[in-house]
């Protein structure tokens, strides 16, 4: 501690910390607070945080600039900034997770900004002034460059802010890389790995009726509580009272042990409140709220995307409270949020990929297993693979017990990432001849790991030709954007799917189309994938519905392989703006509403994009059809409940009891009385709409 400042010394002993643990020890040694490049390698809850906490409390303390902590997920963002806050209440701190093209000025004072990478992205290209005051930049879950989705993102703002601000300190945190000299190489940085825990782990391998533990621990032998060895796991980890992580391959198998699990457990009377909230998470249960509510009350649950943000939160805190005992779930639980357990039970090593069944990767198990042990609870923690035969219990223990992480390797190098990140660089005027691109470029760690600089540069040259093909640079001696250019880098959207939005804009001047076809339109752009697959058993269905849409759609290519999925994504968007519930919309598509919410939200940006492009090519007509179809599309409704939608405290289900009985318009809102609309909708939010309506509470009895 003693080489810690007073004043960063006295931050951190409020928090009750009164020495630093190996890793902290190690960062001090080589430079954290000496404005070094550090890669952190070292294991879940072994204090990589803390780490980072030093780092910004010397910056803000010394004034050096801003501090940007940036996370892949906005769940471990907000979890991050609540921390943060919480902590260091004199530092300015503000959460960026929203939507691209939101401005945010307060973050103008914020001394640290807590956001996801690809909001910090939108953030640079919205060209924010203070991206040159950044002096550190935290980057957590930083193996995740490895990641096709979110490595390129990662990449290009790692390389951008180096270059713009070369004093720019840089902290890269993981728990597993299987190759941190490259970064470290291209980061110009130091490493500090090691092993420590503040808990022990156990890794394990459960076959028959045995926990083999090979000789880390005495080996345990479960009696047979169940025939199924999951449950027979499991429900000896909650008769021990420990809280477990089961980890399987997919939503529905999580939903079914966690069913299963459910019908071999006692009703909790304390989780009756948790189970409440859960099932009245929207307006009108599902048979998914259903159902989750009812395994809740056992102590378990299960997590995965389909549930609603809502939802998991509740769930995570009963969890955290020792409520709730088990949670199965699938393996996106194992990075980031801290939920650690006891035990961390491991069913599924593979998954089905694009070439079939395939074992995960080794940093994935070993993201699964690090949840293990619980600081200030456990004195060790259990990570157990399952097994069914000793031949398989073999091979996982030679491939993951025994195995190393992966190495990270650069994305970048794909088409569709290129075109974007070049345009968006161009946009900036940050490139602006094709030298600073190559230049730019070969800086990026694809460039560093491959160094097949002719290959880049290749495809670069194409990637340009075919942004001034598409009107958005123009390539001269000297590259320059667009004014619609600009704007599609801004939208944060895949030039293609700009270009293709374009092209069915243009055609939509010349032909009748109808929201239907706008909602198609979208359907078939790349950011709205995965798109809903079509059952072989619905074609005839499809077809016959298509037949009332398909003489006004802007885009057809029906010998497309994915034709018949955008036809039935736009089907169930459609039933959504028809006012069909979420759970009648679960039952006919096989969407839970987590997924249905997020698909809502990327539909809503895709439409915003869309109207964008529109009033950029001044089409003025067709922009305010999708701003319309926008406004429905956010809540759900038909066209006649427009009027009523816009007042704080109406929804889709509000507005359709107001209009049913026939209250129809403000006007009518306005002269209806207070009485008969508390009758309607309650008194709380009658008092709310006549407020806003320019009538005082206190004149209500007056109505």
């Amino acid at each position: 501690m003693h080489r810690i400042t007073k004043e960063v010394r006295e931050f951190i002993e409020k928090q009750g910390i009164k020495e630093l643990r190996p890793c902290q020890s190690k960062a001090l040694d080589k430079g954290l607070l000496n404005n070094k490049n550090l890669i952190i390698c070292t294991p879940t809850s072994s204090g990589k945080t803390l780490v980072a906490e030093l780092a910004f409390l010397s910056h803000f303390l010394n004034k050096k600039g801003k501090i940007v902590y940036t996370a892949p997920l906005k769940a471990l963002a907000t979890e991050k900034y609540k921390d943060f806050k919480t902590k260091y209440p004199q530092i300015i701190t503000s959460l960026s997770i929203g939507d691209p093209d939101t401005k945010e000025p307060y973050l103008d004072n914020s001394n640290l900004i807590v956001c996801s990478n690809e909001r910090l992205d939108s953030l640079i290209r919205q060209e924010a002034q203070w991206i040159k005051e950044i002096s550190l930049l935290i980057i957590d879950e930083i193996h995740l460059l490895n990641d096709v989705s979110r490595g390129p993102t990662l990449e290009i703002v790692i390389t951008l802010l180096k270059k713009l601000n070369p004093s720019l300190q840089i902290l890269g945190l993981s728990a597993t890389i299987g190759n941190p000299e490259d970064l470290a190489t291209w980061l110009n940085a130091d490493i500090v790995k090691d092993d420590w825990r503040p808990v022990k782990l156990y890794n394990g391998i459960y076959q028959g009726s045995m926990i083999d533990f090979f000789e880390e621990k005495e080996n345990i032998t479960l009696g047979e509580v169940s025939s199924d060895p999951t449950l027979n796991l499991a429900l000896s980890t909650i008769n021990e009272n420990r809280q477990s992580l089961l980890f399987v391959n997919t939503r529905r198998s999580a939903e079914s042990v966690a069913e299963k699990l459910s019908h071999r457990l006692k009703h909790d009377d304390s989780l009756n409140e948790a189970s409440a909230k859960i099932l009245n998470s929207l307006p009108h249960p599902t048979e998914q709220c259903k159902k989750i509510s009812e395994i809740v009350k056992k102590g378990v649950a299960f997590h995965h995307a389909g549930l609603t943000q809502k939802q998991k939160e509740i769930i995570e805190q009963s969890f955290k409270e020792g409520k709730i005992k088990t949670i199965c779930c699938t393996p996106t639980l194992a990075f980031g949020i801290n939920l650690p357990a006891f035990r961390s039970i491991i069913r599924d090593v593979k998954r089905f990929g694009t070439l079939g069944m395939q074992y995960l990767p080794v940093l994935e198990i070993m993201q699964m297993s690090g949840r293990a042990g619980r600081p200030s609870y456990d004195e060790y923690g259990e990570a157990i693979i399952i097994a069914k035969n000793e031949e398989e219990k073999e091979n996982l223990y030679n491939r993951y017990l025994t195995g190393t992480p992966e190495s990270i390797y650069s994305k970048l190098a794909v088409e569709p990432v290129l075109r974007t990140y070049l345009l968006s660089l161009i946009s900036i005027n940050y490139l602006t001849d094709k030298e600073k691109i190559f230049t730019f470029f070969d800086e990026t760690l694809w460039a560093c790991q491959f160094e097949d600089k002719e290959k880049l540069h290749s495809i670069i040259k194409s990637m340009l030709e075919l942004l001034q093909s598409f009107g958005f640079i123009i390539l001269n001696k000297e590259i320059k954007p667009t004014r619609l250019g600009k704007r599609v880098s801004q939208l944060y959207i895949d030039p293609l799917t700009a270009n293709f939005l374009i092209e069915n804009i243009q055609k939509a001047q010349k032909q009748d189309y109808d929201d239907f076809a706008l909602i198609h339109l979208i359907c078939n752009t790349l950011e709205i994938r995965p798109l809903l697959r079509l059952r072989a058993s619905e074609h005839e269905e499809i077809e016959s519905e298509l037949l009332q849409f398909k003489e006004n759609l802007l885009h057809q290519d029906e010998f497309s392989d994915n034709f018949l999925d955008t036809l039935k994504t736009s089907f169930m968007f459609n039933s959504w703006l028809n006012e069909e519930t979420e759970d009648l919309i679960m039952k006919k598509y096989g969407i839970p509403p987590g997924e249905l919410k997020y698909k809502i939200d990327i539909a809503n940006w895709l439409l915003y994009s869309l109207q964008e492009l529109a009033k950029m090519l001044e089409y003025i007509e067709t922009a305010r059809d999708v701003k319309t179809l926008m406004v429905r599309m956010k809540h759900g409704i038909r066209q006649e409940l427009l009027p009523l939608i816009n007042l704080r405290g109406i929804g889709r289900v509000r507005a359709r009891k107001l209009f049913n009985n026939n209250i129809r318009t403000l006007q009518h809102l306005k002269i209806i009385k207070y009485d008969v609309l508390s009758k309607l909708i309650g008194k709380q939010t009658a008092a709310s709409i006549k407020e806003q309506l320019g009538i005082p509470i206190g004149s209500l009895k007056d109505y």
